[in-house]
């Protein structure tokens, strides 16, 4: 089974070890990188990367990429934890690659995928402190664009229309275009997701410097509904962070673990008393 997870980049940097990673220079054509691929070759949309972001890259993995059975996409400061260490309190944030290698390691994806029958991988959502998905992409990119996007959805893919408040008035989100699945699955998404976008690139005004990135943006959204409306079987794993503003604080932790350490006694204790209240 052959596991390919793509690194999108703009520039030769330090890339993980494993040759699952492979570095995806988006968006320069006439730029290549020393170990890795250009999103420019083949069925591309490289020329559009100021809008679409790393989803220049998506593009490319969906059109291009016939032989692996697993792909996902990752930039080159933003990673999943791939590696099922268990995870109690732990640093997000690292310098570099190799602070961080044995994190980034993709034993533990074919059990996650298919022996443990989940459909996608992806960051653990950002929680935000006040508003929802709605008003949060409102407040940064504007109204008119969300009702684009909306009306492209409804367009394209009414059925989705019934999901739409439930998702977007949710406080929470996944970030960043970052995932990791089976191929079947990441081309059906792929197809859905560019219909949207392509859809929205034909009625926004991309000579405005505001729209910048504005397709990387819609995918972030999108990809939120589309995994909520087909109930996909989600794992989510932390996101690790390279900086060279490196901090100590900057710490995940595993609350499940804290309840099974420090509360599975009590829990334990609550069950039992509920179960013989339930009998009764």
């Amino acid at each position: 089974m052959k596991i390919s997870i793509y690194i999108a980049t703009q520039a030769e940097r330090e890339f993980p070890k494993n040759e699952n990673y492979i570095p995806l220079m988006v968006g320069k054509p006439n730029e290549n990188l020393s170990k890795g691929l250009n999103d420019s070759t083949g069925d591309s949309i490289s020329n559009k990367n100021p809008f679409y972001c790393e989803l220049t890259g998506h593009y490319w993995i969906w059109q291009n990429d016939s032989q692996s059975d697993i792909v996902g996409l990752c930039h080159y400061r933003r990673f999943l934890w791939l590696n099922d260490i268990p995870r109690r309190l732990c640093r997000r944030t690292f310098k570099s690659i190799g602070d961080c290698e044995a994190l980034l390691d993709t034993q533990s994806v074919k059990n996650i995928l298919k022996r443990s029958n989940y459909d996608i991988i992806l960051p653990k959502p950002y929680a935000f402190s006040g508003g929802d998905i709605k008003s949060q992409f409102i407040d940064a990119h504007g109204e008119d664009n969300y009702y684009l996007m909306i009306d492209a959805i409804k367009r394209n893919y009414p059925e989705y229309m019934r999901s739409v408040d439930g998702v977007f008035g949710r406080r929470f989100e996944y970030f960043a275009n970052l995932m990791v699945s089976t191929k079947p699955i990441f081309d059906v998404y792929s197809e859905w997701l560019f219909r949207i976008l392509m859809d929205v690139e034909q009625h926004i005004d991309l000579s405005d410097k505001k729209n910048l990135r504005m397709m990387g943006y819609i995918g972030e959204r999108l990809l939120n509904l589309y995994v909520v409306h087909n109930k996909l079987k989600i794992k989510e794993v932390p996101q690790i962070f390279i900086s060279e503003n490196d901090s100590e604080k900057d710490l995940y932790i595993d609350l499940r673990y804290i309840k099974r350490r420090y509360f599975a006694g009590v829990l334990s204790l609550e069950e039992s008393i509920r179960r013989k209240l339930s009998s009764k």
